[in-house]
């Protein structure tokens, strides 16, 4: 990671104009399709991006399969019980009771400050990059080209993306074509794509930069804040198992993950096998176990984890990697207690 601060800082300014000057460089950026030049045209008008070294930067360019396959085959679209194995494990529990152990004024001022639990916040964490050491070894250039003009499923989304990226580098002064991050372009520990980055990465720490890879401090503080952002409510459940009284559960998931309250959902003949207060909203949901589905319901705070990403399996591997490392965080206390 020392070696990336040295070269987005010394490279931010030589290698864009070293490209843009490069007789090599400038034969290649006749290869470029109409696609990239509009946008890059987009990116000089709305941004005053100088319209050259864009041409310089999207020449050396690559285009990658690998980024292809992942995000065609993502995790989180695997079983549930297969899903869990890959992010609720001992190590994860472990590296997360020694992370707040490491962390625990930090995380209890983000508890104050957003309302965010500790073992939330470490969970998410854990599992978007096992603590930094899975933050991507992708060139995020790369990835949002590919993404941006050679995936119609989602082009708009990744070419905005790629437009947040690059304002996002310039901004920080990075050099755009050094940074690396995950298959789909998020960046950091908590690996934000280029948008979240810009909008709720914060400078916790209060050192005059927002840095997500190097700076605990500005990871922790950002995850919370994002988390506020999208609805975490203070003190309030994430999930808690269904029970479906006899009736048939297809015709109840048919809605969806629409929030209804709980008394609503009682009129249904579905409940919470935890006593709850019956005004709070939820949604159901299913997960595939080994031996059938297993249903649950979700309250706000899942949604606001789904909106970290939008799957049901991360959202419980989440809360469920979060109750561990809260349990086991607690456990010396309580035997000592005895």
């Amino acid at each position: 990671m020392r070696t990336f601060r040295l070269a987005r800082l010394a490279l931010a300014v030589i290698v864009p104009l070293a490209l843009a000057c490069a007789p090599k460089a400038e034969a290649q950026t006749e290869r470029l399709t109409p696609q990239v030049r509009k946008f890059i045209g987009h990116m000089a008008r709305m941004h005053g991006f100088d319209a050259r070294a864009l041409r310089a930067l999207f020449a050396g360019a690559q285009a990658n399969r690998d980024v292809l396959r992942a995000i065609t085959a993502p995790a989180t679209s695997r079983p549930w019980y297969q899903f869990k194995a890959l992010c609720v494990d001992d190590m994860q529990v472990s590296e997360g009771v020694q992370f707040w152990h490491d962390n625990a004024a930090l995380l209890e001022r983000a508890r104050r400050d957003f309302g965010v639990p500790e073992d939330i916040v470490i969970a998410v964490i854990a599992i978007e990059s096992r603590f930094g050491r899975y933050a991507g070894g992708y060139r995020v250039i790369d990835s949002l080209y590919t993404l941006a003009f050679m995936w119609p499923n989602r082009a708009a989304y990744f070419r905005g993306e790629l437009e947040q990226f690059l304002v996002l580098a310039r901004d920080q002064g990075w050099d755009a074509g050094s940074v690396q991050g995950s298959f789909a372009g998020a960046l950091g520990w908590p690996q934000f794509m280029p948008s979240s980055y810009r909008r709720f990465a914060l400078d916790y720490s209060g050192d005059g930069r927002v840095d997500l890879w190097d700076n605990v401090a500005d990871i922790v503080g950002s995850v919370a804040n994002y988390l506020q952002q999208f609805g975490w409510r203070d003190g309030q459940p994430v999930a808690a198992r269904a029970q479906l009284d006899g009736i048939d559960a297809n015709a109840l998931l048919q809605l969806g993950l629409k929030p209804q309250l709980l008394s609503q959902w009682s009129q249904r003949g579905v409940s919470s096998a935890e006593d709850m207060a019956q005004a709070l909203p939820a949604s159901l949901f299913a997960l595939e176990v080994a031996d059938g589905p297993e249903y649950w319901l979700g309250f706000d705070n899942f949604h606001a984890l789904l909106r970290y990403n939008p799957s049901r399996n991360y959202a419980m591997a989440v809360y469920q990697l979060a109750q561990e490392i809260r349990a086991e965080h607690e456990r010396p206390a309580l035997a000592g207690s005895d």
